[in-house]
C-alpha cells in the first residue's frame, strides 16, 4: 500500500466530539458552550444508552437556537454507527442550511477511535466534514481511579486533543494534580485544562484542527504542538534520529501509552510511502490516532499525515514550516496489541528513508 498525497480543503463543516467517562461533565461543558455567543448555529448530537433522552433535553433549554439531535438505545461506536453517519448526511444537507459547526456528545461508556473511524472512513463525510477537536473531561474526583480500572476512560483520555479536568470545586488541589500526572503520562501532548460547571471559553476548546478556515492557511504548531512532547521529556538523540516512548504507571489501562519519533534530514517519500503501508496493514489496530509531519525531498513543503488504527487520510501539503524542517510521528498506541513494535520499525523505517536519500545523493 502507497500513500498518495492531497491537497487540503478548508471549506468542510467543523465537527467536534466530547467525550468522557460516566459522570465527568461532557453534558455540564456542553451546555455552558451553548449559551456563548460564538456557539450560534451549531449543531448537537447526543448519545445515550437509555429510551428516555435527558442530555438532549439538558442542552436544548441551554441554546438560544436549539439543534439537537438524540441516538437513542445505542452506542456510538457500535450498534448505531450508520444511524450517526445518517444523521450526520442529514445535517450538511438540510434543506434550512447546514449548521455553522457541528458536536457529538458520546455515551460515556463509548470508545471515541471507533467513532472517529466512522467519522473518517465514510466517503460522504470526508468531502463535507473535518475533525476540528476531541475533548475529553475527567472527572477531578473520580478520574484517577477510573483511568486506572477503565481501560475506555483511559482510550478516551490518551487520544483527545484537549483534556478538561471538571468538578475542580470538589476536587482536592492534591488530588487534582496526581490527576493531571497520570494524564500526562498518557499524552504529554494534549493540552490540559482546569474547569468547574463546565465554565470556559469555546475558543479554548474548538478550532484545534489543522486548518484555520478563516484566514484558509494551516497552523501545522497548533495542531500538532511538538513543543509539548520536546518540554515534557528530552529526546535522546542517536544518528539523527530521536525516540521518545512515554510509559504510564502498572494499572488494567496501562497498555496505552504515547511516542514521539523524530528523525533529521530530508525522506524519500517513495521510498517510505510503501514501508509505513506494511505497518499500518500490520499493526494498524494497534495506533489509537497518530499525527506526524514529513520532511521529503524534491519537495521542502511540509507532509502531513494522520490517522486512526487501519484508516489513514491522505497526506496532505501544507505551505510553511512552524520552525526547522524535521520529520516528527506522535503515536497513541496500543502496547498490548502491538504498538511498540510498531513503532520501532516505523522508526527504522524512517531512518532507512533518509539514510537511501543520502547515499543516492539527494
Amino acid at each position: 500500500m502507497k500513500i498518495e498525497p492531497q491537497q487540503g480543503s478548508t471549506d468542510r463543516i467543523a465537527l467536534s466530539v466530547v467525550t468522557g467517562f460516566l459522570g465527568s461533565g461532557k453534558t455540564t461543558l456542553i451546555a455552558a458552550l451553548l449559551r456563548q455567543p460564538e456557539m450560534r448555529g451549531t449543531a448537537v448530537i447526543v448519545n445515550e444508552l437509555g429510551e428516555i433522552g435527558i442530555d438532549d433535553a439538558i442542552l436544548s433549554e441551554a441554546a438560544d437556537e436549539p439543534d439537537v439531535l438524540l441516538l437513542k438505545n445505542g452506542c456510538l461506536c457500535c450498534t448505531v454507527g450508520d444511524d450517526l453517519v445518517q444523521t450526520l448526511w442529514g445535517l450538511v444537507r438540510r434543506s434550512a442550511g447546514a449548521p455553522r459547526q457541528i458536536l457529538i456528545e458520546t455515551t460515556g461508556l463509548a470508545d471515541p477511535v471507533p467513532l472517529l473511524l466512522r467519522l473518517m472512513g465514510d466517503p460522504r463525510l470526508r468531502d463535507t466534514v473535518r475533525l476540528d477537536a476531541v475533548v475529553a473531561t475527567v472527572d477531578g474526583v473520580n478520574g484517577l481511579a477510573k483511568l486506572d480500572e477503565q481501560r475506555v476512560a483511559a482510550s478516551q483520555a490518551a487520544v483527545a486533543d484537549r483534556r478538561l479536568i471538571t468538578k475542580s470545586d470538589l476536587a482536592e488541589p492534591r488530588h487534582i494534580e496526581a490527576l493531571r500526572q497520570r494524564l500526562l503520562e498518557l499524552n504529554f501532548g494534549s493540552e490540559i485544562q482546569t474547569v468547574s460547571h463546565g465554565a470556559i471559553e469555546a475558543s479554548q476548546l474548538l478550532g484545534v484542527s489543522l486548518y484555520d478556515p478563516q484566514r484558509r492557511r494551516a497552523r501545522l504548531a497548533r495542531w500538532l504542538d511538538l513543543n509539548r512532547y520536546r518540554s515534557q521529556m528530552p529526546l535522546s538523540d542517536s544518528g539523527g534520529s530521536a525516540f521518545v516512548q512515554v510509559n504510564t504507571r502498572p494499572s488494567h489501562a496501562a497498555s496505552v501509552r504515547t511516542w514521539l519519533v523524530e528523525q533529521e534530514g530530508a525522506l524519500d517519500w517513495d521510498i517510505l510511502s510503501p514501508q509505513i503501508g506494511r505497518i499500518i496493514e500490520n499493526y494498524g489496530s494497534s495506533f489509537l490516532r497518530l499525527k506526524g509531519v514529513i520532511w521529503t525531498i524534491g519537495d521542502p513543503r511540509p507532509l502531513v499525515i494522520h490517522g486512526v488504527q487501519r484508516l489513514f487520510h491522505a497526506p496532505v501539503r501544507i505551505e510553511t514550516w512552524p520552525g526547522e524542517p524535521r520529520t516528527s510521528i506522535v503515536v497513541i498506541g496500543d502496547q498490548g496489541a502491538g504498538a511498540e513494535t510498531a513503532v520501532e520499525l516505523l522508526r527504522e523505517a524512517l531512518r532507512a528513508a533518509v539514510a537511501l536519500s543520502v547515499r543516492i545523493g539527494a
